[in-house]
């Protein structure tokens, strides 16, 4: 049962600007009222202009969202275009692949290179998991 949900912005920084706000308050209501609790990571709502100067800043929110044992699921606040930026910061420094865990992963449009990514993650740590068995 998912309890908490981790909203990051990986692509498009849209959520954090105030023309959307209205929207964002609406989508947080309306998971509460299910009984999740919503969590913002730090730069999912720093607006456009921050998400596109700093995809190591959006890799690190993810890298967080996994490590972290209270998030349920972790959802993509939106699509966009350049999620591809992130993955010299995930897997750069195999940083990723450390911190990845067993999690619902949503998104949509861009977020399907994030799923290809973790698809990639999954299938060395499976292979990995599976060899310390032997």
């Amino acid at each position: 049962m998912v309890k908490k949900i981790g909203i990051v912005s990986l692509s498009s920084g849209i959520l954090g600007e105030s023309f959307i706000r209205h929207e964002l308050k609406i989508g947080v209501e309306r998971l509460n009222k299910y009984g999740i609790e919503v969590e913002f990571l730090p730069n999912a709502l720093k607006g456009m202009e921050f998400i596109k100067e700093h995809p190591e800043s959006r890799a690190k929110d993810l890298i967080t969202a996994f490590k972290d044992d209270s998030i349920d699921m972790i959802l993509c606040a939106i699509g966009g275009e350049d999620t591809y930026r992130l993955l010299p910061y995930l897997f750069g420094n195999n940083e990723l692949k450390t911190a990845v865990k067993q999690k619902i992963f949503l998104g949509f449009s861009n977020t399907t290179i994030n799923h290809f990514m973790l698809n990639k993650v999954a299938d060395s740590w499976n292979s990995q998991k599976s060899c310390n068995g032997l």
